[in-house]
């Protein structure tokens, strides 16, 4: 019923979304200001944490590359593509979006926001009937 009522499957995510919203809001208001709040923040990675953390995506990259060239069942691959592409985009976005030297609010306004895309885009794939899910 969900996934054939249109108006459901597009009107409950906006509808959670906006809820979630709602309460991060109200959470945000209810918090009292505590007067001159210094925020500590840690230093940025330099020149040499940048190349190991290259040296690492390109590594994963070579792996993504040699994995093609096996023998190895379908679903299998892709798989395992997905994960290693999971772990590539985390270590992008905490080291070169500093999402790992920001607030926490910013890492779970993004990770939500992730994850609701992702749900998303599962239905959608279920919705139309796609083999991949």
């Amino acid at each position: 019923m969900f996934f054939e009522d249109p108006a459901l499957l597009v009107g409950l995510p906006m509808l959670v979304l906006g809820v979630f919203g709602l309460l991060v809001v109200v959470g945000t208001m209810l918090v009292p200001e505590r007067g001159a709040q210094t925020v500590a923040h840690r230093g940025h990675p330099g020149e040499a944490e940048y190349i190991r953390i290259g040296l690492f995506l390109g590594a994963i990259t070579a792996v993504e590359v040699v994995i093609y060239y096996f023998n190895i069942p379908r679903s299998l691959f892709i798989v395992v593509l997905i994960a290693l592409s999971a772990i590539k985009f985390t270590a992008v976005v905490m080291f070169f979006m500093h999402l790992k030297f920001d607030s926490a609010i910013f890492t779970t306004a993004f990770v939500t926001g992730l994850a609701l895309a992702a749900a998303v885009f599962t239905v959608v794939l279920v919705t139309l009937g796609s083999n991949l899910v």
